[in-house]
């Protein structure tokens, strides 16, 4: 049976948060998330998803029309297809988010068309992904940042990350303070990730990491601005902390570029930015040529299915502010259970959209 695409929706949802939260430039109010629905003539619905709600006009104009009467099986020539289309109107940013989320949609509906999850549809066959607690807010009292930490550790959690760059990245005694005390709370036993979010320079970076070299922290992330491929390396080479780096990069280049700039030990990109998973098997490969470990940002239940069959794979973000839109918007979604999350045996992302939940409440 024959399968090509016949129409192409977008839908934003939000939900608040209970209370803001922030890191060192940037403060998050909502839980939300950008959801694509491609159809196909045969009934079938695949869904992608991505952050920014301004990439849906762009979606529409500039990319639905050459998605259009494709058959979904061909992701490949479908991807090149997109990138050709953006080339003159950008090559990064919102275009691959767009790209990115059309391409997890398509490969969605191949895993339904071909009855597999995409694990398998990608060579894979682990279903048990383990993950990491995201949180530490810089909006958080210190009482809640131990109290977060705890709790985590209390789920199951084995490793956890907080965020540094106190007031803007200009207190670097109140981040030492922080990373001192979360680790006195949860013990030696659990890796310790901090995250600075691009936020310092390569000298402050360094003179943090000297600061605390005593608190065992296992991946210093974004210390310096993701453009800044030379800071990366000078902080790499200086601390003996292994350096993360890539959820805010594009591509294989973006990849060829870290790898060939010394620049990083565990990347870090985000599937619904940099391309789906038809980019992200080529960003996999080139990590693992290099002999560096692949850790991708958020999206757990999209990321999961690549980590399965990378080798190269450590471990998967899951970053707790978004759960709440996916209970939401997603039925029975899957939570993590003590670090680790189990890939639904389902043909596609194993997940189920709730189209009357998007429909009704998106704000688009």
């Amino acid at each position: 049976m024959s399968h090509s695409v016949n129409g192409v929706e977008v839908f934003w949802v939000t939900t608040p948060l209970d209370a803001p939260v922030s890191d060192s430039s940037f403060t998050i109010r909502n839980s939300g998330m950008v959801v694509v629905r491609v159809t196909t003539d045969s009934g079938l619905s695949g869904y992608g998803t991505t952050f920014s709600v301004a990439l849906a006009e762009y979606m529409h104009k500039t990319l639905k029309p050459v998605v259009m009467g494709k058959d979904p099986i061909c992701v490949e020539d479908i991807w090149n297809d997109m990138r050709g289309a953006v080339r003159s109107a950008g090559r990064k940013g919102l275009a691959l988010l767009a790209i990115s989320t059309l391409d997890i949609a398509l490969w969605d509906l191949r895993g339904k068309i071909l009855g597999l999850p995409i694990y398998k549809l990608l060579g894979g066959s682990k279903r048990f992904i383990p993950v990491y607690a995201s949180g530490g807010w810089l909006s958080y009292s210190m009482e809640q940042t131990l109290e977060e930490a705890r709790k985590n550790v209390a789920d199951g959690y084995s490793v956890i990350k907080i965020k540094i760059g106190a007031d803007g990245g200009r207190n670097l005694r109140a981040d030492v303070k922080k990373v001192e005390a979360v680790r006195g709370a949860v013990g030696d036993d659990v890796d310790l990730i901090v995250d600075a979010n691009g936020i310092w320079d390569p000298a402050t970076a360094i003179r943090f990491a000297q600061m605390v070299k005593d608190c065992n922290v296992s991946l210093f992330e974004e210390p310096v601005d993701a453009d800044d491929i030379p800071g990366l390396r000078r902080v790499r080479e200086a601390t003996s902390m292994p350096v993360a780096t890539g959820e805010n990069e594009y591509t294989k280049y973006g990849m060829r570029d870290l790898a060939l700039g010394q620049a990083v030990d565990v990347v870090q990109f985000d599937i619904t930015r940099t391309g789906g998973f038809t980019e992200m098997q080529k960003i996999s490969a080139i990590a693992q040529a290099w002999n560096l470990k692949l850790a991708p940002h958020a999206w757990e239940f999209i990321s999961a299915h690549l980590m399965s069959v990378a080798p190269n794979a450590l471990y998967q973000e899951k970053l707790s502010i978004q759960e709440r839109i996916f209970k939401k918007a997603i039925f029975d979604y899957p939570l993590p259970k003590n670090g680790v999350y189990e890939i639904p045996d389902k043909p596609g992302l194993g997940v189920e959209f709730d189209l009357d939940f998007l429909q009704k409440n998106n704000q688009l």
